[in-house]
């Protein structure tokens, strides 16, 4: 059977992440202890309080009952369940909205795709907090997927008082299957790694949307269903790092200058935004030096257990062999990367973007991580 306090504490530090939130912030949140959250999430304190879950729960944006359980399966299939807060600041990405607004309506399932820190999580929340009404049937959210296999993820989306919930793998699926055939409903997947997590569980004439969160694409997936997260815009990330320091005194131009060294990349720019808030005492042109050294930059985003550098790491081990070669080839590449195979892996995931005569441009903080990429 399933063991849905285990199921909660799963799912405390992907809400958290998804929020842009170190551990630090969200105690400062909630008024649960920073000692406290870290045993949950390390599976330390495995019974918490009812009243700290609802205290956590609150903080990330869950509501009503959805917050003393935070968001796991409910016995319910109406509702929005499970979907953290929208993340604080979003800024921009109206291209990025209006692709998913047309296609949550016409398809059965579509996939965010994009380097990591890039913001596919908080998109997709985003866009399903503005469609949840056109769901008549509810909205859930699971995630990180991780290596959960298809059965599982049915179970856990399953209403807990279905019987196949607890029975064989096949019939997991097979419930699942006919849930979403019945209902429309949308169901957010996020940080799925490989097709068959998922593919058993899209019945082609589903009446339910999938969103798919991932750092590759779906096999079987049209390539019209798939949407590269890009980074934010330059006039868009400087908006957004300037909000998130609002009150710290940073004079405009570092706040230009700091974006800029962020490279549009979302996490970056949260991670730099907690470093000014939390350590007064370091001057922003101090951070701009370590920021625009190539050897130093991913030492100096890290903020608590908030790390772009780990990010990548995480990413990095779950390419194939040809990318993670390609990677490691950057630092030592003379202009742009050559549209060959290991290469085009990395573009087709948002590591490389297209640039002129068919060649492919590393992002900047892509490049730092090449430096120290493991085999290099």
């Amino acid at each position: 059977m399933r063991d849905s306090t285990q199921e909660q504490l799963h799912r405390l530090r992907s809400l958290r992440t998804a929020a842009g939130l170190t551990i630090e912030e969200l105690a400062a949140r909630s008024g649960v202890s920073a000692r406290t959250i870290g045993g949950i999430e390390r599976h330390t304190i495995r019974r918490p309080h009812p009243g700290t879950l609802l205290a956590l729960g609150t903080a990330l944006g869950l509501h009503g009952s959805d917050a003393g359980r935070l968001g796991t399966a409910d016995e319910q299939v109406g509702g929005v369940t499970g979907l953290p807060g929208v993340t604080p600041h979003f800024t921009g990405r109206h291209a990025d909205l209006a692709w998913l607004t047309a296609r949550l309506g016409h398809r059965h399932a579509v996939q965010l795709i994009g380097l990591p820190g890039v913001g596919k999580t908080a998109l997709a929340v985003q866009a399903a907090t503005r469609l949840a009404d056109r769901f008549p049937d509810g909205v859930r959210f699971l995630g990180p997927v991780g290596d959960a296999t298809a059965a599982t993820i049915a179970r856990r989306l399953l209403p807990a008082a279905t019987t196949a919930s607890t029975g064989s793998d096949p019939q997991a699926v097979g419930a699942y299957r006919d849930l979403v055939r019945a209902r429309r409903m949308l169901v957010v997947l996020d940080g799925v790694r490989d097709t068959r997590q998922v593919g058993p569980l899209l019945p082609a004439d589903a009446a339910a949307v999938t969103l798919v969160t991932g750092g590759q694409p779906l096999a079987g997936l049209p390539e019209a269903d798939r949407w590269l997260v890009p980074p934010l815009p330059a006039a868009d990330a400087r908006a957004a790092l300037t909000a998130m320091v609002h009150g710290s005194g940073t004079p405009a131009p570092a706040v230009a200058e700091l974006a800029a060294c962020c490279a549009g990349l979302p996490l970056a720019l949260r991670v730099t935004a907690n470093r000014l808030l939390t350590r007064p005492q370091w001057s922003a042109q101090w951070l701009i030096d370590r920021l625009t050294r190539p050897d130093r930059v991913l030492g100096a985003l890290v903020a608590g257990d908030l790390s772009v550098r780990d990010a990548f790491e995480r990413a990095y081990a779950g390419l194939p062999s040809p990318a993670r070669r390609a990677l490691r080839l950057l630092p030592r590449l003379v202009g742009p990367a050559p549209a060959e195979a290991g290469f085009l892996d990395l573009a087709e995931r948002g590591w490389l973007t297209a640039g002129r005569d068919h060649r492919y441009q590393p992002h900047p903080l892509v490049c730092a991580f090449a430096r120290v990429a493991p085999g290099t």
